[in-house]
Protein backbone atom coordinates (compact mmCIF):
# COMPACT_ATOMS: atom_id res chain seq x y z
CA UNK A 1 0.00 0.00 0.00
CA UNK A 2 1.09 3.56 -1.06
CA UNK A 3 2.26 5.72 1.63
CA UNK A 4 2.51 2.70 4.49
CA UNK A 5 6.03 2.30 6.21
CA UNK A 6 5.96 -0.95 7.00
CA UNK A 7 5.31 -2.03 3.09
CA UNK A 8 7.93 0.37 2.19
CA UNK A 9 10.15 -1.86 4.97
CA UNK A 10 8.89 -5.22 2.96
CA UNK A 11 9.82 -3.85 -0.07
CA UNK A 12 13.27 -2.82 0.96
CA UNK A 13 12.77 0.87 0.30
CA UNK A 14 13.36 1.77 4.31
CA UNK A 15 16.30 0.39 5.82
CA UNK A 16 15.30 -2.25 8.84
CA UNK A 17 17.36 -4.93 11.21
CA UNK A 18 15.78 -7.86 9.97
CA UNK A 19 15.60 -10.99 12.41
CA UNK A 20 13.23 -13.45 11.04
CA UNK A 21 12.13 -13.32 6.76
CA UNK A 22 9.81 -16.71 5.43
CA UNK A 23 7.63 -16.16 2.02
CA UNK A 24 4.78 -14.33 3.94
CA UNK A 25 6.14 -12.57 7.02
CA UNK A 26 8.97 -10.45 7.59
CA UNK A 27 10.20 -9.87 11.59
CA UNK A 28 12.59 -6.92 12.77
CA UNK A 29 13.59 -4.89 15.34
CA UNK A 30 11.53 -2.32 16.69
CA UNK A 31 13.20 1.28 16.24
CA UNK A 32 11.89 2.23 19.76
CA UNK A 33 12.15 -0.61 21.66
CA UNK A 34 10.13 -1.04 24.64
CA UNK A 35 12.21 -3.61 26.26
CA UNK A 36 15.45 -5.43 25.85
CA UNK A 37 14.21 -7.70 22.80
CA UNK A 38 11.32 -5.62 21.01
CA UNK A 39 10.67 -7.10 17.54
CA UNK A 40 7.94 -6.19 14.87
CA UNK A 41 6.57 -9.03 13.08
CA UNK A 42 4.64 -7.96 9.63
CA UNK A 43 2.97 -9.66 7.05
CA UNK A 44 4.54 -9.06 3.72
CA UNK A 45 0.93 -8.31 2.61
CA UNK A 46 -0.82 -5.37 3.64
CA UNK A 47 -3.42 -5.56 5.97
CA UNK A 48 -4.67 -2.41 8.04
CA UNK A 49 -4.78 -4.52 11.25
CA UNK A 50 -6.82 -7.72 13.02
CA UNK A 51 -10.44 -5.43 11.75
CA UNK A 52 -8.62 -6.38 8.37
CA UNK A 53 -8.09 -9.86 8.18
CA UNK A 54 -10.30 -11.12 5.40
CA UNK A 55 -7.34 -9.10 3.21
CA UNK A 56 -4.89 -11.99 4.14
CA UNK A 57 -4.98 -15.83 3.70
CA UNK A 58 -5.21 -18.15 7.07
CA UNK A 59 -1.87 -19.42 6.47
CA UNK A 60 -0.32 -15.59 6.55
CA UNK A 61 -2.03 -14.92 9.87
CA UNK A 62 -0.33 -18.19 11.07
CA UNK A 63 2.75 -17.61 10.19
CA UNK A 64 3.08 -14.63 11.51
CA UNK A 65 1.91 -16.47 14.96
CA UNK A 66 4.56 -19.17 14.27
CA UNK A 67 7.44 -16.71 13.44
CA UNK A 68 7.07 -14.87 16.96
CA UNK A 69 8.21 -18.21 18.49
CA UNK A 70 11.37 -18.22 15.90
CA UNK A 71 12.42 -14.96 16.87
CA UNK A 72 12.14 -15.71 20.49
CA UNK A 73 14.26 -18.54 20.10
CA UNK A 74 17.16 -16.45 17.23
CA UNK A 75 16.81 -13.34 20.15
CA UNK A 76 17.24 -15.76 23.06
CA UNK A 77 14.00 -15.10 25.25
CA UNK A 78 12.09 -18.33 24.16
CA UNK A 79 13.55 -20.05 27.45
CA UNK A 80 12.74 -17.22 30.18
CA UNK A 81 9.30 -16.10 28.19
CA UNK A 82 8.17 -12.89 25.84
CA UNK A 83 4.89 -11.37 25.14
CA UNK A 84 3.28 -11.24 21.82
CA UNK A 85 1.21 -8.56 21.60
CA UNK A 86 -0.83 -6.24 18.75
CA UNK A 87 -2.78 -3.00 18.98
CA UNK A 88 -6.32 -2.60 17.28
CA UNK A 89 -7.25 1.13 15.91
CA UNK A 90 -6.72 4.13 17.81
CA UNK A 91 -8.03 3.60 21.56
CA UNK A 92 -5.61 0.16 21.06
CA UNK A 93 -2.66 3.02 20.31
CA UNK A 94 -2.49 1.60 17.05
CA UNK A 95 0.20 3.97 15.31
CA UNK A 96 0.93 2.13 11.85
CA UNK A 97 -2.05 0.92 10.35
CA UNK A 98 -0.22 -2.30 9.13
CA UNK A 99 -1.52 -5.40 11.06
CA UNK A 100 1.89 -6.32 13.27
CA UNK A 101 2.53 -7.88 16.35
CA UNK A 102 4.92 -6.61 19.15
CA UNK A 103 7.30 -9.60 20.69
CA UNK A 104 8.70 -8.30 23.52
CA UNK A 105 11.40 -9.65 26.16
CA UNK A 106 14.33 -9.72 27.59
CA UNK A 107 13.46 -8.53 31.20
CA UNK A 108 10.78 -9.53 33.89
CA UNK A 109 7.89 -7.67 32.25
CA UNK A 110 4.92 -6.08 33.89
CA UNK A 111 1.76 -7.99 34.66
CA UNK A 112 -0.45 -5.35 34.02
CA UNK A 113 -0.05 -3.60 30.42
CA UNK A 114 -2.64 -0.38 31.75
Amino acid sequence: MEGCIFCKIVAGDIPSKRVYEDEHCLAFHDLHPQAPVHVLIIPKRHASGLNALDALPDAVLAACLRAAEKVAQLTGIADTGYRVLTNVGEHGCQSVHHLHFHVLGGRQLPDRMA
